[in-house]
């Protein structure tokens, strides 16, 4: 992410953190105010009708906070103390989450998710090039990180071209393995024919299918 997208992305934040603080400031009596916003913004009718729960308390607690200690009895204090205190603490924990649609903010992702995310999509970048530009996946040494190249490709090989320890280690395979598929490579059109011509554990198939390509 880019310097301007992050800026974009921290004004965002920022300018989001009053659905949060507006019903922990209020003891949970202006929760309804966010609510307001969320509903008018999303337009879902289920956020209409919390609006109308947490004013109803807003109303209360501020009918029983009017009135002498003597003339509300201490069963509806209490129980209007703890509806006060479930506006302020559930309003704030669901505007938390709302907040991020409202203003468009996407969660944080774990650098290790980010790290396998992104090494996807270099791998369908990759093999968008190796279908369409064969001899530019050759140069750009795609599938062969065993020649060292500057092309990040995310972890493919090539199993027409890489040496039998290379695909082992991509493929997570034992090197008998590898060697028998470095046996019919030249008879195959397809990765998938692989598992035809080679006695390969269904367990292996799909890192082969995720991180295998065939460069002809």
């Amino acid at each position: 992410m880019g310097a301007p997208a992050r800026h974009v992305v921290g004004a965002a934040r920022a300018g989001s953190l009053w659905y949060v603080v507006v019903p922990v400031a209020t003891f949970g009596l202006l929760t309804f105010v966010p609510f307001v916003h969320a509903a008018v913004r999303l337009g879902r009718p289920v956020l209409w009708l919390a609006t109308a729960g947490f004013a109803a308390v807003a109303v209360a607690l501020v009918v029983v906070s009017g009135q002498p200690d003597s003339a509300v009895p201490a069963v509806v204090q209490g129980v209007v103390f703890v509806a006060a205190l479930g506006s302020m603490v559930g309003g704030a924990a669901v505007l938390s989450r709302l907040r991020r649609e409202v203003y468009g903010i996407a969660p944080p992702v774990d650098p290790a998710v980010r790290r396998v995310l992104d090494a996807r999509a270099r791998r369908a970048e990759s093999r968008g090039l190796v279908a369409t530009d064969p001899l530019m996946a050759r140069e750009l040494g795609i599938g062969r990180p065993d020649l060292d190249g500057h092309y990040d490709d995310g972890g493919l090989v090539d199993v027409g071209s890489a040496p039998a320890e290379t695909i082992a280690e991509v493929c997570d395979l034992t090197i008998e393995q590898a060697v028998a598929i470095v046996a019919v490579r030249d008879s195959v059109i397809a990765v998938e024919d692989l598992f035809a011509y080679v006695d390969l554990p269904v367990s292996a198939w799909d890192r082969i299918r995720d991180r295998a390509v065939l460069i002809r």
